[in-house]
């Protein structure tokens, strides 16, 4: 009796608290919605950091004028002291003497006009007793002449205004398709470099990868246009210009007689692009014909 009401006492404990049972938890990324949130934080994180990098370039922008405004007024210092020095002395004229002079005044009278300019093309003052009065950096003063004085003084130019300057990423892109879509090719590829190094991050990274190597190609730069197109396409190989970036790499190739090369690319679109567009996969297909890889490639 005793055992049946100890097994029965355990069987009750058991049923009010079963052992392992825990409650159920929820980690915050099983909530819904919370992923929505986190990448919604991250795209407003994003945007402050772009903002910031453009108050920074302001920034840097104007400290560099000023800068440049600082030089200009030192150098307009120095042109203005120089004219200070040059400027003769304002002295005082004495009555003439009515002594007559003696021997040893005589002594003391200005040598020759010849001796003078013979003095002055040595370097040496004309009088033995006329000495330096003064030295000012690369200046120097003999008596009231002046020499070692820079006549014009130039401040160096201000450095020009970067044609993106203060644009967003967004515009950057713009500015450069649009010098893409005038034929203006080396701009639009100094355009299209500027804004791959300033937003590697940024959305358009790949498309502008694309339209930069694409500027090359225009140009018959075959060489230069496969590897960029190569970068576009590692950049994104699932993005919507991948099918496009490996096309255009074997046509670079092609034309840089690397048959071989251009039909293994060729091949590697069609296995791994089946639903590219049409318009890519018909060119493919010409190319192929064109470059006689069939065989090859089948």
């Amino acid at each position: 009796m005793q055992k049946t009401v100890l097994i029965a006492a355990v069987l009750f404990l058991f049923a009010a608290n079963p052992a392992g049972a825990q409650e159920p938890t929820y980690a915050p990324s099983a909530l819904p919605g919370a992923g929505v949130n986190y990448e919604t934080r991250l795209s407003n994180i994003e945007d402050q950091m772009r903002a910031l990098t453009g108050k920074v370039e302001q920034l840097d922008y104007a400290v560099r004028r000023l800068d440049q405004a600082l030089q200009r007024m030192q150098a307009d210092y120095e042109q203005r002291l120089a004219k200070l020095e040059t400027a003769p002395p304002q002295v005082a004229v004495a009555p003439p003497a009515t002594k007559t002079p003696t021997p040893a005044a005589a002594t003391n009278a200005p040598s020759s006009p010849s001796a003078t300019a013979a003095a002055e093309a040595s370097g040496e003052p004309a009088n033995p007793e006329e000495s330096v009065t003064g030295t000012l950096g690369g200046l120097k003063v003999r008596g009231e002449k002046v020499t070692g004085a820079v006549a014009n003084p130039k401040a160096p130019p201000l450095p020009e205004t970067p044609p993106d300057y203060g644009l967003t990423p967004q515009e950057q892109y713009d500015r450069a398709f649009g010098l893409l879509r005038q034929a203006n090719y080396e701009e639009a590829e100094r355009a299209f470099k500027t804004f791959i190094d300033k937003n590697p991050q940024d959305k358009l990274l790949g498309n502008a990868k694309y339209w930069y190597a694409e500027t090359f190609y225009v140009r018959a730069k075959f060489s230069d246009a496969a590897v960029a197109f190569a970068d576009a396409w590692q950049q994104e190989p699932k993005g919507t210009k991948a099918p496009d970036s490996l096309l255009k790499l074997a046509m670079a190739l092609g034309a840089l007689d690397k048959t071989d090369d251009a039909c293994s690319t060729l091949a590697s679109l069609k296995a791994k692009y089946p639903t590219a567009p049409e318009s890519v996969r018909a060119r493919a297909e010409q190319e192929r014909m064109r470059m006689k890889c069939g065989k090859k490639q089948s």
